[in-house]
């Protein structure tokens, strides 16, 4: 489990001015919680942490000292540059449920020969905190053209320990043709344009 370190953010602290100062604004919530806790993490702290996690991650926050355990639920982009601007995280409280995401990664694509069309990547479900996690390999080698998948077709999905909250009859992929491009022949030319060219040059070695 990582941890990450933040600090209690001056409700006053603008987040654009904090971006502009290296710091991600982000908030903890829960509903054992007073209220909703403002908070702050150094941008680098943010960045070395979201190169191993993601939403649906559980981690260690510490905010002034104090230890939570929280889950990472949401993380907002700028839609222009891509940098993160706010994160969300929710608390949570051993022996209750929490209600979280996984991705589904389509291992061995290149192996298939095929089109493979991924229909489902995230998946919603609940569980206890130690049964949480964010992501789920699913491997296509051997699998061929027409072969496809529904949720309820993977063993996770039946896992006791948690619940599935995704229609479990999902698509998750399919596989198809690959579409090959045929390349354009030349339009055929008009009747009698090719002798029509053949008497001009005649004139021409006649003049």
């Amino acid at each position: 489990m990582s941890t990450l370190n933040a600090q209690l953010r001056d409700a006053l602290a603008k987040g654009k001015q904090l971006r502009r100062d290296g710091i991600i604004p982000a908030v903890l919530f829960g509903k054992h919680l007073d209220e909703s806790i403002s908070i702050q993490v150094v941008k680098a702290d943010v960045d070395q942490f979201l190169r191993s996690n993601t939403i649906g991650s559980i981690l260690d926050l510490v905010i002034d000292g104090k230890k939570y355990m929280a889950l990472l639920k949401d993380i907002s982009f700028s839609p222009v540059t891509r940098k993160v601007e706010h994160l969300g995280f929710q608390e949570m409280t051993k022996g209750e449920k929490v209600t979280s995401e996984f991705h589904i990664h389509l291992h061995n694509r290149a192996k298939v020969d095929g089109m493979v069309q991924q229909t489902l990547s995230e998946v919603r479900y609940k569980a206890l905190p130690p049964d949480l996690f964010n992501l789920v390999e699913i491997d296509l080698e051997g699998k061929v053209v027409g072969d496809s998948a529904i949720l309820s077709d993977f063993n996770f999905a039946h896992n006791p320990k948690i619940e599935i909250l995704t229609p479990l009859d999902s698509q998750v992929y399919s596989i198809t043709h690959k579409i090959i491009a045929k390349a354009e022949t030349p339009e055929a030319a008009e009747p009698g344009e090719s002798v029509a060219e053949e008497t001009a040059e005649t004139e021409k070695e006649e003049n």
